[in-house]
């Protein structure tokens, strides 16, 4: 503006300028012959700088001097823009910089979000003793509006999780949880009851989930921790116990590796987080197949559109039972790929965004060696046996609708009996009716032992809902189930219900069936 306004100063005193040098000339043309003796006289008089001019009168040359210092004056603003210009660049590429050595320090020591759910994820699982599998959380939590202070101020201590960090991001703590109360209603028929369950239908309140879990970043971003902590009153119990504590070393989002307790990357739901589970719980193949938890060394990373994880490790158990340390030399061994034919289905199984899903597409594969160290009736397996087993799923998303298909394989080596493959499978399937808010559910699930190989409950002994089948010996079962999802905050705080309709036969070709039905809510920050 100030030198726009010189500009105009300028030109004002220029146009004043020219008008009086016009006057002047007016008035000499009047003067007629009176001027002519002075103009003759002018001529033959000694030849000066302004030959035959008039000298300046005084007036024009007080203007003549203002009128340079205008111009001077103007100079010296446009070279002091040019300095503030020049000024302004620097700084800007100063700060260009910065934020390039920024990004470069937090794609160095922070993976992608499919690197941390796969590795250092940031919310709690699930699984009645072990299964988990955790991801940050897609919903988000409700936080302040219309009002910038109260927004920067929430967002300084909760960003998917409540956490504090140093500047410099080498030290960091997440805290995350999940609270799952649930109520089942369980009612076997007559010819379930004949062979072992209850006698009478069950109703009964669980907290079945509470969890808490601690992770961030220790000396340097790229070296992270996992800690996590589970209590439930599933299976009559009560307390808390500690599931998972495992350390890991980031090089780049190809290649991390990790030590400690955590969930196995054999299964995709068992990987998926639990608080964003399709239904409030596994299908009755991924109890009866799941490798959950174990203590080992995982090498893993994402390449482009692939993913990978080996994990070597002690024996792992099933969900129903106990044991974490080795007394022999027969570890497991766990390989996982994954490709994202279209864009990635991630690790949650249903998207509560209310403008939909892009189309998604991935397709996992993994395969393991597990040395049985502890029998387990939801596995039907005994300690000693040794299995092989393969599973693959196939994830589709597209706007409202979810897809996801998977099938299990298992081989059972048994010490002095016949080796025996058993099969499974589970396909579910969601469809929001009202996007983001209300979403229906279907899912259909089958296991088929190749021979019995643990016993299971003795018949007669008492259960109040069914995981990976009826609590004696059975050959097949197949579980239906449908339901709905309503959605308060996306994952973050949601109601489940479904009711499943279970039926399957022992290996003497007697039928059994049962109903149940699960209404769970869920907290998850």
């Amino acid at each position: 503006m100030r030198v726009l306004a010189t500009c105009v100063i300028a030109v004002s005193f220029f146009a004043a300028t020219s008008a009086m040098a016009a006057g002047d000339k007016d008035s000499a043309a009047s003067s007629g012959a009176a001027a002519m003796p002075a103009a003759s006289a002018a001529a033959n008089s000694p030849a000066t700088p302004e030959a035959g001019a008039a000298p300046a009168s005084p007036a024009e040359a007080r203007m003549e001097d203002e009128l340079q210092q205008l111009r001077d004056l103007l100079m010296a603003q446009q070279k002091q823009s040019q300095q503030q210009t020049d000024e302004l660049k620097a700084e800007l590429k100063e700060q260009q910089q910065k934020v390039q050595q920024l990004e470069e320090q937090i794609n160095g020591g922070q993976a992608d979000a499919r690197a941390i759910a796969a590795a250092i994820p940031a919310a709690a699982l699930a699984g009645p003793s072990a299964s988990v599998g955790i991801a940050a959380p897609a919903a988000v939590v409700p936080q302040p509006q219309n009002g910038s202070a109260d927004t920067d101020a929430w967002k300084k201590i909760y960003d998917g999780g409540f956490y504090v960090a140093s500047e410099d991001n080498k030290f960091s703590l997440h805290i995350n949880g999940l609270f799952q109360p649930r109520f089942t209603e369980f009612d076997p028929n007559s010819s379930a009851t004949a062979l072992g369950a209850p006698s009478a239908n069950t109703s009964d309140f669980d907290l079945y989930l509470g969890r808490l879990a601690l992770s961030g970043s220790v000396f340097d971003p790229s070296v992270k921790y996992f800690v996590q902590f589970q209590g439930t009153t599933s299976s009559n119990t009560i307390g808390m116990a500690f599931i998972d504590w495992f350390a890991q070393k980031q090089f780049s989002k190809a290649f991390s590796i990790q030590m400690g307790r955590s969930w196995t990357p054999y299964s995709l739901e068992n990987f998926d987080s639990p608080g964003q589970y399709l239904f409030a719980d596994f299908s009755s193949a991924e109890y009866a197949f799941a490798l959950s938890r174990a203590v080992g060394f995982e090498a893993l990373g994402q390449i482009g559109k692939f993913g990978y994880a080996m994990m070597i490790a002690n024996s792992v158990p099933g969900l129903d039972a106990a044991g974490q340390e080795n007394f022999n030399n027969k570890l497991a061994y766990i390989g996982h790929v994954q490709y994202d034919v279209l864009a990635p289905y991630g690790y949650q199984e249903s998207d509560p965004n209310p403008a939909g899903a892009p189309t998604e597409l991935t397709l996992w594969t993994s395969a393991a060696y597990n040395p049985v160290a502890t029998p387990s009736a939801f596995e039907n397996q005994s300690a000693g046996d040794r299995t092989v087993g393969v599973n693959q799923t196939v994830a589709f998303r597209k706007k409202f609708f979810t897809l996801q298909n998977t099938g299990f394989y298992r081989d059972t080596e048994r010490t002095g009996l016949p080796s025996f493959n058993s099969y499974g499978f589970a396909e579910q399937a969601g469809y929001y009716i009202i996007p983001g808010r209300f979403e229906i559910i279907g899912r259909v699930s089958g296991v088929n032992w190749g021979a019995l190989d643990f016993a299971s409950t003795a018949p007669g002994s008492e259960t109040n809902t069914w995981y990976s089948g009826p609590n004696f010996a059975f050959h097949r079962v197949d579980e239906h189930s449908v339901g709905f999802n309503y959605y308060l905050y996306g994952h973050n705080a949601k109601l489940q219900t479904a009711y499943s309709y279970m039926t399957g036969n022992t290996f003497d070709a007697k039928g059994f069936a049962a109903n149940r039905v699960w209404i769970q809510a869920q907290i998850m920050f």
